[in-house]
């Protein structure tokens, strides 16, 4: 099996141009993600007929190469056979521009905005997963009675999920530190600042100093000056936040580089940091957190008086939602809403948009069975089964690049089942509360952690309906056709 995986490897490197056109090398759960100095070398003919791999997208700035569940042991064998490191960079050769040639300028501005999202939040999401699940069940098994708050089983499990999300920013601090080339810990530290006790608990320690934009609706109270500059802080601090932390790193990045460029070496090691974490803190604290947290929550008040707007609203905003998620997973840009759904949970505790655009794994395991037991090709069957259990995790990839977009129609199917559950889940207003595990794990996400269990049955209906239609939809317009023509019996 090593060497299969070898052996891959070796094709994959080779179809993107070769080592030396690689500057930089991630995974997520199903996709190498490349960052090519010239995607131009690359062979995407070559790569998409090489058995083992599902797909190639170029999206985000990245050259994604989709190969499914054994992404992890391929992303291994190509850093143990080549002088590449993971989730970095290695050197071009001498000569080689940047980007290779203009036309890679192309690459506009919300694109490379995707590819750095997906950048800084791609190394937490293994852990970001499995922290949003002990933190759903454990409030799930509280609702139910299972567990008593006060117990110790509660507060300890409660507190291995919660703890990574309300310690978020440190872990993007570093995160983003990796990908904008400047101190890991400095990034960290500028997260610790953000979630320091002291500043997050301010507006109950002390009592309010003045307030701006008095008697409109955006007016803010702030309880502190620096040099009497007001400090404005969101309700609960910036805990859980996502998009403060990226701008605050990529600002000290700056920093850093000018620090180390502009310093004598003999003061350099010690006042770039001071310097940096003494100018930067403050300027989230000042500027960048109240103008990102300010935008945030204007997107979240339009968001919520589309969902709030009668049913039509709701059943408008599930269902582009719902059915339209799914193709942003395809091109892999669909960190942007991820982060869009964190900033709302950490804003206001919960969020509509993940609400009905994480149903599509669920939806995926009504088209997955399914396509299993309709299907008269034992390849098409030999294909649908592993996807199918893959959509349980909460994997879709394998099913989408193996057999729905292939066979097209149920890739349509999939896209109205998804807007269908979604325009259900939004007409009823479901929210998650936290963003942790999906497919069949990603249940626990619709759990309140008050233990009003309404939010949560009114997201199961709209699963539900959501599944049933698209079962339904599949089964009576299979194309035996079209998955003898295209994939074989």
């Amino acid at each position: 099996m090593a060497d299969s995986y070898e052996a891959l490897a070796k094709t994959i490197v080779e179809g993107v141009g070769g080592v030396q056109n690689v500057r930089g090398l991630t995974h997520c759960v199903t996709r190498l993600r490349f960052t090519l100095a010239d995607p131009k070398l690359a062979d995407t003919e070559k790569l998409q007929s090489t058995d083992g791999v599902m797909t190639v997208i170029q999206a985000g700035g990245q050259y994604q190469v989709v190969i499914g569940n054994k992404v992890t042991s391929v992303y291994d064998a190509i850093l143990n056979q080549y002088d590449i490191k993971g989730e970095g960079e290695v050197e071009p050769d001498p000569g080689q521009n940047d980007l290779a040639n203009a036309d890679d300028k192309k690459d506009n501005t919300v694109s490379r905005l995707m590819g750095v999202m997906s950048s800084i939040l791609m190394p937490t999401l293994p852990v970001l997963t499995a922290a949003g699940i002990i933190k759903g069940l454990t409030a799930l098994f509280a609702a139910l009675n299972v567990l008593d708050t006060t117990s110790g089983v509660y507060m300890i499990m409660y507190a291995a999920g919660d703890g990574f999300f309300y310690f978020l920013p440190i872990m993007l601090g570093y995160t983003s530190a990796k990908h904008f080339k400047c101190n890991e810990f400095l990034g960290a530290a500028i997260g610790a600042a953000l979630v320091y006790p002291d500043m997050v608990n301010i507006a109950s320690t002390l009592d309010v100093a003045g307030s701006l934009f008095e008697g409109t609706p955006f007016q803010m109270d702030y309880y502190n000056t620096f040099f009497g500059i007001p400090v404005i802080m969101p309700g609960s601090g910036y805990t859980s936040s996502v998009v403060p932390i990226m701008i605050a790193v990529w600002f000290a990045s700056k920093l850093e580089h000018f620090f180390k460029k502009h310093l004598g070496e003999m003061i350099r090691d010690l006042l770039t940091p001071l310097l940096v974490l003494a100018i930067s803190v403050p300027v989230t604290y000042l500027v960048i957190g109240p103008v990102v947290q300010g935008i945030c929550g204007v997107i979240f008040m339009l968001i919520s008086a589309l969902f709030n707007a009668g049913l039509v609203g709701g059943l408008i905003g599930g269902a582009l939602i719902g059915g339209g998620f799914g193709v942003l997973v395809m091109f892999g840009l669909h960190w942007v809403v991820i982060s869009l759904g964190l900033s709302n949970i950490a804003l206001a505790g919960f969020d509509y948009v993940m609400a009905a655009g994480g149903i599509g794994p669920m939806i995926g395991m009504a088209q997955g069975l399914c396509i299993t037991l309709r299907t008269r090709s034992k390849k098409v069957r030999d294909l649908a089964l592993p996807s199918f259990l893959s959509q349980v995790m909460g994997v879709g990839e394998p099913l989408m690049y193996s057999i729905l977009i292939p066979l097209k129609k149920p890739y349509a199917i999939n896209i109205l089942g998804g807007a269908i559950g979604g325009a259900i889940i939004g007409a009823l207003k479901g929210k998650i509360y936290v963003f942790g595990g999906s497919g069949l794990f990603g249940l626990a996400n619709y759990v309140d952690p008050s233990g009003d269990p309404t939010n949560f049955i009114n997201c199961c209906i709209g699963i539900a309906v959501g599944m049933v239609a698209t079962f339904i939809i599949q089964w009576f317009a299979y194309d035996f056709e079209a998955e003898k023509r295209v994939i074989g019996e």
